[in-house]
């Protein structure tokens, strides 16, 4: 093991690309699709343009919870701008104290820490030293970001050359990365030294932030990992070639057009393969990496991915990539529900009824990732919503088409479903309760945790500045994910489909912000929008529309008296029922009321405001009808009814 680790170390360290060594033991060699390129459809390889390329060689040491890494890393300036620097982010070092950014949520112990052990860095083969850079005063101990001074400036279409020899021990796990409590279930993310984006002149480069995701370049990558024989190793990409010796396995992995890489190491994993034919006739290896204890989820995995890749075909555009791997981690692993190029992490409770969806929304949503923020890179930490709400949003709509409405349930003891509403519990065991099987729309959780966050931020705050977790995780995942919905409402699910196709297409391999996809809505909307993006996107705005009252005045005469009670603006369709007719009303919504007059042939019988629910926003969805006399039978009472019902439900559980 030793002797096959110093002889690949010393092929990188003299600069020869791993691609261009073959190991001499006997090896099983994976077939590659002539279809592809290093894990990309070759129909897509121009549109990726890679501009940090990085090869790693890995040695990696279980038994003393450490990795040893040579990384060669080519920087490519693809920008109308000279730089004579070059930006690090150094995410390991985040857990190096109680002192960082990071760790100001999550507390570290002893056992997870650790921080990056650089031996040696070279630049185009001299010598360099790392400059740490302080971005946040309040935090100078923070080495999450670095920096390399060049000796003359890069010009555009110029390149350097970074070769970084480090040490870095493997902290039980915490947020996406280390080792499982209790396992051999090695988790790595983050692990590298990663080039900032250089972007209008200037690096975008932040320190790491304890709930926020990340933001980097396309390249080429290519690792080559060394783990004892007893270690599956699974990774971004495509298995080129796994090399045999009599102590160690040798995986070697590659993938062009990514702009990350994440693997892991277990010596307990079972592995299962499935392939997915698109339309086009090309492949997919689907490989799931699952705990033997979870291996009764295996079909439900299969199946909730299968979903998923048909969904965004049909929708949303095609995968571009050979190979996706879905991570099944144990329960004392922090990896769960994180997304990685052509990998993504889930976990399943011990008992998870179908009807709970779970783990089937994990995997749909992390799936999502694939596309919005694995091909459309944006930056997370400015515009988290860029991903996070539209993953929501696909992962609502890929349950409701493949596994219609799930069932409000609460967890007894923290892990067995109950199908009902927890109001109260002590010590995890409920207090005051109900036990109904109640069917929700998936949108109805993003509702729940809205409500728990009415006006604090919006969706276009940047991300990193927002207050809290809680401002967060609303104004990220669910008010955008609710936003989303209220669009495809607004426009109609084709259309909207049809715009999100164009998004796709216009932006992908590249680093779209918001502005770009409020922009295509704009362009290929058959509607003035400006009002929508302004209310619902760029203010914290309350939105509420009310029936006051509804009365005959003499004759065929009617009056209906409606009223804005919320800051927000939302343009409102009326509906006025009789016994055989619809009479349809139109109200901008701007004034705080409005009354309306009107007559019919026929006796009026209730009036309802948004009846098609465009608003989802709508503070109460109980004030937005009216009958004139009580009908328990009437359409108009069950859905007034139900909505109340729902939405009390939910505002009930965000308010515990």
């Amino acid at each position: 093991m030793k002797l096959l680790s110093f002889i690949a170390l010393m092929i990188l360290y003299s600069g020869i690309s791993l691609l261009n060594y073959n190991l001499t033991q006997p090896e099983n060699s994976v077939d590659i699709d002539t279809n592809y390129s290093c894990g990309i459809l070759k129909s897509e390889m121009g549109k990726a343009d890679n501009v940090a390329d990085y090869s790693f060689f890995v040695d990696f040491i279980p038994s003393e919870n450490l990795i040893k890494v040579k990384e060669n890393l080519i920087w490519r300036n693809k920008t109308n701008y000279q730089t004579d620097e070059i930006y690090l982010h150094l995410y390991a070092n985040a857990y190096k104290s109680n002192n960082t950014i990071f760790a100001r949520y999550y507390k570290l112990s002893e056992a997870n820490r650790t921080a990056l052990q650089i031996n040696n860095i070279t630049v185009n083969g001299k010598t360099a030293e790392l400059q740490f850079v302080v971005k946040n005063k309040e935090f100078p101990q923070d080495s999450t970001v670095a920096k390399l001074q060049l000796e003359k400036p890069l010009m555009e279409n110029d390149s350097v050359k970074i070769q970084i020899n480090y040490e870095l021990k493997v902290p039980v796990s915490v947020k996406r990365f280390g080792k499982a409590k209790g396992s051999g279930f090695y988790f790595i993310s983050q692990w590298f030294p990663k080039a900032g984006v250089f972007e209008n002149g200037k690096w975008i480069c932040e320190p790491y932030y304890p709930y926020l995701n990340f933001y980097a370049d396309f390249g080429k990558y290519e690792a080559v990992i060394a783990a004892p024989k007893n270690f599956k190793v699974a990774a971004t990409g495509i298995l080129e070639k796994v090399t045999f010796t009599d102590t160690a396995n040798v995986f070697k992995f590659v993938q062009n057009g990514v702009h990350d890489f994440a693997w892991v190491a277990s010596d307990n994993l079972l592995q299962r393969k499935k392939q997915y034919e698109r339309k086009d006739g090309t492949k997919i290896t689907l490989n799931f990496y699952l705990q033997p204890n979870r291996l009764k989820y295996f079909e439900r995995y299969a199946s909730a991915v299968e979903n998923s890749l048909s969904f965004f075909e049909k929708n949303i555009g095609i995968y571009p990539y050979q190979t996706l791997s879905l991570i099944d981690v144990p329960k004392t692993s922090a990896s769960g529900g994180m997304e990685y190029p052509t990998l993504f992490t889930v976990s399943a409770e011990l008992i998870s009824p179908v009807e709970t969806h779970q783990p089937e929304k994990l995997v749909a949503h992390e799936f999502s990732h694939q596309y919005f923020q694995g091909v459309l890179a944006n930056n997370e930490v400015y515009e988290a919503w860029l991903d996070e709400g539209f993953a929501s949003y696909t992962a609502s709509k890929i349950m409701e088409k493949f596994y219609g409405k799930g069932l409000l349930h609460f967890k007894l003891a923290g892990y067995f479903p109950v199908y009902g509403i927890n109001f109260l519990s002590y010590n995890d065991i409920p207090v005051i309760y109900s036990i109904e099987k109640i069917p929700y729309h998936e949108y109805d959780r993003s509702l729940e945790s809205y409500y728990k966050n009415l006006t604090l931020g919006s969706i276009a705050d940047t991300s990193y500045k927002l207050p809290n977790r809680r401002s967060y995780v609303v104004n990220a995942y669910s008010k955008p994910e609710l936003m989303l919905h209220t669009l495809e409402r607004i426009l109609g699910e084709e259309k909207f489909f049809g715009i999100l196709q164009k998004y796709y297409s216009t932006y992908k391999f590249k680093h779209p912000q918001g502005s770009d996809f409020i922009n295509v809505i704009k362009n290929n909307a058959d509607v003035n929008l400006d009002w929508f993006f302004e209310n619902v996107y760029k203010k914290s705005s309350v939105f509420n529309y009310k029936v006051r009252s509804l009365k005959k005045l003499k004759g065929k005469e009617y009056q209906l008296f409606v009223e804005r009670t919320g800051e927000g603006i939302f343009p409102v369709d009326i509906f006025i029922y009789s016994k055989s007719d619809t009479l349809h009303k139109f109200w901008d919504g701007k004034s705080r009321w409005k009354i309306f007059r009107f007559t019919s042939d026929e006796k009026i019988t209730g009036a309802e405001l948004d009846p098609f629910r465009k608003n989802l926003f709508d503070l109460n969805f109980a004030d937005n009808s009216i009958l004139t006399e009580p009908s328990y039978s009437a359409s108009l009472a069950l859905s007034a009814n139900w909505f109340f019902w729902l939405q009390n439900a939910l505002m009930i559980f965000g308010s515990i």
